[in-house]
């Protein structure tokens, strides 16, 4: 095209100012943000924007990978406690006292795009526990299951996690899952809320928002049984720009920026039947003489 139809770059010729928050490893404005701030500031918006939006410094969306290393692992299990009718969850020696579940679903071949669903659990720090992930594929590995199939194995997810909401993520072939999975649940006896979500941001911008503050922040805490899926691998390899299958980080990453519930404070009959409502007339016989 030419140079002189495009005419100037904007604000040829003038001076930039910047002035980034830290000079010389002194805060420019230590009024404002002294150095205490500026590192609780670095761990509430991760690096990257931070960079970007403090240090003025230009980031490259492309070059985003994650540190395996600070990933901290777990082998504790939640740990469920009823007292006097009130329940108290717990991993290790960290209350419990929200959770985050969210169902990725796909009806794909194993080479194409996975179902995954995974829970979050978060302590009264604001640490986040990724206590159990579920790559849905049959048991041969060779093709992922039907939804029936796959919404019981949901429901046992659930189950075994004492999870009281679920996130079905329902763009595309998810769109009629959420009423599928909850008549599923009520025939399986678990009561759990089924609500669907719909993503309208990139899957690379939804990876990095989940994981970038927490895992710099070593606030991202795994259970050992987690090792055993693709998930690690997928943590490990992933970039902006990969190719590689990240079904399991993005399930993850829906879990962690979905709005947690709270955990239940009473005892509730969970995990049971319903029960039935009688309709119709009754004779009953009784030994009650007026």
């Amino acid at each position: 095209m030419d140079e002189d139809f495009l005419g100037e770059p904007f604000l040829c010729g003038y001076d930039v100012l910047k002035i980034p928050v830290i000079e010389n490893g002194v805060p420019v404005w230590k009024e404002k943000f002294p150095i205490e701030k500026i590192e609780k500031l670095k761990k509430s918006v991760g690096m990257k924007k931070f960079s970007s939006q403090m240090m003025l410094t230009p980031v490259d969306i492309s070059d985003g990978r994650f540190d395996v290393s600070k990933l901290l692992f777990y082998s504790d299990e939640l740990l469920r406690v009823e007292q006097n009718q009130l329940l108290n969850f717990t991993i290790g020696s960290h209350k419990i006292v929200s959770v985050s579940c969210w169902w990725d679903p796909s009806y794909g071949s194993v080479n194409g795009d996975g179902s995954v669903v995974s829970v979050v659990f978060i302590d009264e720090e604001g640490k986040y526990y990724l206590h159990d992930v579920k790559y849905l594929y049959h048991s041969d590995g060779e093709e992922v299951q039907s939804a029936h199939e796959q919404c019981v194995q949901v429901g046992e997810f659930i189950k075994r996690n004492n999870i009281p909401l679920i996130y079905v993520e329902s763009n595309g072939i998810g769109k009629f899952l959420p009423e599928f999975l909850k008549s599923e649940l009520l025939k399986m006896g678990i009561q759990c809320s089924v609500v669907a979500k719909t993503s309208k941001v990139s899957k690379a911008i939804r990876i990095l928002d989940a994981f970038d503050v927490i895992v710099s922040a070593g606030y991202l805490f795994v259970n050992e049984k987690v090792r055993q899926t693709p998930f690690i691998a997928e943590f490990t390899d992933w970039n902006v720009d990969s190719s590689i299958h990240d079904d399991g980080l993005d399930s993850v990453a829906g879990a962690i920026l979905a709005e947690p519930v709270k955990m239940p404070l009473t005892v509730r009959n969970r995990f049971v039947f319903p029960r039935r409502t009688l309709t119709g007339m009754y004779r009953v016989k009784t030994d009650f003489k007026i």
